[in-house]
């Protein structure tokens, strides 16, 4: 049935068959099991109804070519949670609908492809925060991120490489784009997520020749000025910035928080993925054990010629990321900080999490002084790069105002 001839049916309410209202069909489709989403298997839920089992169970991934794109749809074990149905107070002074402007807040995706299919020829450290590495042979050249804040996720990635250095003459927002995709075209219908992906980044060809490692890490809920001033003062402590980089992804904390991700047992977890598209339960849960991950290939297609290679700036600064990042380090619970601190990120207080300590009052020194100071300009920063609307910026102002 042509277009024309399906308009006309529909005009003078003629029977359609289903099949031709029905979408194309998926040039990729990869299913995986259902309840796998606890991680390495001791991962649990948080006591507060942010997220309940099943919401970062990833059940499939469809890959669709759409008009000179590709379009990926995401589906999870529950309906995607809207964040204008956060109970409010629950965090705080934070609105999760002004952030989170996507349609969704629990989680972040990540498709990184190796489309060469040279072993060890592109990146095998994943993108900061997510603690694991691709086994050689599957090392990626591209990397697409589907996050509740965009925008921001990708200047965070960038100030951490600007602030390890950048070799002369190096075009930074072209390497890391070349590289790192952000998906901003995002749509929301019941249990799924899609979002498109222009071909000038990853074509259907390369997609099919190549193999893919999927995974879900549970997404912060509240901005990181701590991380963001850090940046503003040029940084602070031993590790370099791209190793402190959260990247948007709340790390598990120990036992069973009210608003975070936990873990059972007394180690933290290797790595911070929840879900793997790894086919079924047991090799997802001995891949994470490890943190070495295996991609999927689709059988019976050869790479697509051409591929450029990976930056090598880019390459060495992620994999010292994956290398210097500890699971201890980076399980420090990521919604604990300093009263001012928590002011300015909009995320709850300490008496707000059941079994919490609160922490001790800072002395309003000129250190302190000087943190609430670059913090203001840290939400300024983010106002003029447009990541902030005026009221955001506002309303954060005020709260590091009122806590001085």
């Amino acid at each position: 049935m042509t277009i024309r001839s399906l308009a006309v049916a529909l005009l003078f309410g003629v029977a359609v068959p289903v099949a031709s209202l029905a979408q194309p069909a998926p040039l990729l489709s990869l299913a995986d099991a259902e309840g796998d989403d606890d991680g390495d298997g001791t991962l649990v839920y948080p006591r507060e109804p942010v997220a309940e089992p099943g919401d970062l169970d990833l059940r499939s991934l469809h890959v669709f070519a759409e008009r000179g794109e590709l379009r990926f749809e995401a589906t999870f074990g529950n309906a995607v949670r809207d964040p204008a149905q956060v109970k409010p107070g629950l965090l705080g002074n934070e609105d999760l609908s002004l952030f989170a402007r996507r349609g969704f807040y629990a989680f972040n995706l990540d498709i990184y492809l190796d489309v060469d299919r040279v072993a060890g020829s592109g990146h095998t450290a994943l993108l900061p925060g997510r603690r694991a590495r691709t086994d050689p042979a599957h090392a990626w050249e591209r990397a697409i991120v589907l996050t509740p804040r965009p925008e921001l996720m990708r200047r965070q990635l960038r100030d951490a490489l600007v602030e390890g250095g950048v070799p002369a003459g190096t075009d930074v927002d072209a390497t890391l784009d070349a590289e790192v995709f952000f998906a901003r075209d995002v749509r929301v219908r019941g249990r799924s997520v899609s979002f498109t992906v222009p071909a000038r980044f990853v074509d259907a060809k390369a997609l099919l020749g190549g193999s893919l490692i999927a995974v879900v890490t549970a997404a912060k809920l509240s901005i990181e000025s701590d991380w963001l001033g850090g940046l503003v003062r040029g940084g602070s402590g031993a590790e370099p910035a791209i190793v402190r980089l959260p990247l948007g992804v709340a790390a598990p904390e120990a036992g069973r928080p009210a608003i975070a991700m936990g873990y059972r047992g007394t180690a933290a977890p290797t790595t911070a993925v929840v879900d793997l598209l790894a086919g079924n339960g047991a090799p997802q849960r001995a891949q994470l054990a490890s943190g070495v991950l295996s991609g999927i290939a689709a059988p019976g297609t050869s790479p697509a010629p051409g591929v450029p290679a990976v930056n090598p700036w880019l390459k060495a600064a992620l994999a010292g990321a994956g290398a210097t990042a500890s699971p201890a380090a980076a399980a420090t619970p990521a919604l604990t900080a300093a009263p001012a601190a928590r002011a300015a990120a909009g995320s709850a207080p300490a008496d707000a999490r059941a079994g919490a300590s609160a922490p001790a009052p800072r002395v309003r020194d000129a250190a302190y002084l000087e943190e609430q100071e670059n913090r203001l300009r840290t939400l300024r920063r983010l106002r003029d790069a447009n990541l902030l609307t005026e009221e955001e910026y506002q309303r954060k102002r005020r709260e590091v105002i009122d806590a001085l």
